[in-house]
């Protein structure tokens, strides 16, 4: 069994201020159960686990005998991309160790106890990362709630990620952001920002893609110029394609992936080379 990255389409950094989300697991990167050496970062997961889930749901003591003996997580999810790397580890835990009952549990508690494993990682967690990567389906997010949605067949074409190469912390950035927009130091988010967020949701999952490429576009052409501390320099001059392609930030910005729209793929692969990773 493997766990898979995740990837937030549409949402960053607005989700928290009340705009819809959508976030898909993205199966070229992923983790796996494997056995080697004792790994000190999962047994230390584990004693994080054994305080803050309650036992009833997760059956911490058949976790540590099995770290003990040497049981790992390995794959190739890059860390600081902002791609679910510590959401994909608690999705693999929780996975192989949760008790009959945490197998049981409902949408919204399922979440809520995924985020209290994150948040051995990050301090706080929304539980959308290691739900995405637990459920391995695409997620409409919108408040605390979250469900499961059906994409046409071939939505993510056009998709795309590029590898700036750069690995960041989020929680930094989305100080910065909010910053940014309480202290009214950027224009209008709503129009800006949150509107053609909705536009864009509303379009894929209508299979408008016209629309959704406009809608892109819009949010690309605001993230830039208002926050550009969030677009690493290199990407500055090759972030609007025009009609080929529109770049726009890939969770909390600031490196790891970037995502794309391409109307052009070739334009768009030629443009970025082997950093370029098709969805």
């Amino acid at each position: 069994m493997s766990y898979p990255a995740k990837i937030l389409l549409f949402g960053e950094h607005i989700i928290l201020r009340g705009s819809r989300g959508l976030a898909v697991p993205y199966p070229r990167f992923t983790l796996e159960w494997a056995q080697g050496e004792p790994d000190p970062r999962l047994l230390g997961l584990c004693d994080y686990l054994r305080t803050c889930v309650p036992a009833p749901l997760l059956d911490c003591e058949l976790l540590a005998r099995d770290l003990g003996k040497g049981a790992r997580l390995a794959g190739n999810i890059p860390t600081g991309y902002g791609l679910g790397s510590s959401g994909a580890v608690c999705a693999a835990v929780f996975d192989r160790y949760a008790t009959t009952a945490g197998k049981l549990l409902d949408m919204r508690s399922l979440r809520g106890t995924l985020a209290t494993m994150e948040g051995h990682f990050h301090g706080e967690s929304s539980g959308t990362d290691p739900l995405v990567c637990y459920l391995q389906q695409p997620l409409l997010l919108q408040g605390g709630a979250a469900g499961a949605v059906q994409l046409a067949e071939g939505w993510h074409q056009g998709f795309f990620l590029v590898d700036t190469g750069v690995a960041r912390s989020a929680s930094d950035l989305i100080w910065r952001f909010t910053r940014a927009v309480d202290g009214g130091l950027v224009p209008d988010i709503r129009s800006g920002w949150m509107e053609p967020n909705e536009r864009a949701i509303t379009a894929l999952l209508n299979g408008d893609r016209e629309d959704l490429f406009g809608a892109f576009s819009d949010i690309s052409a605001y993230q830039l110029p208002n926050f550009p501390y969030l677009v690493p320099a290199e990407f500055h001059d090759l972030w609007n394609g025009g009609q080929d392609y529109r770049l726009k930030l890939c969770g909390a910005g600031g490196g790891g992936m970037v995502l794309g729209l391409a109307q052009d793929q070739a334009r768009a692969g030629a443009t970025f080379g082997d950093r370029l990773y098709w969805l």
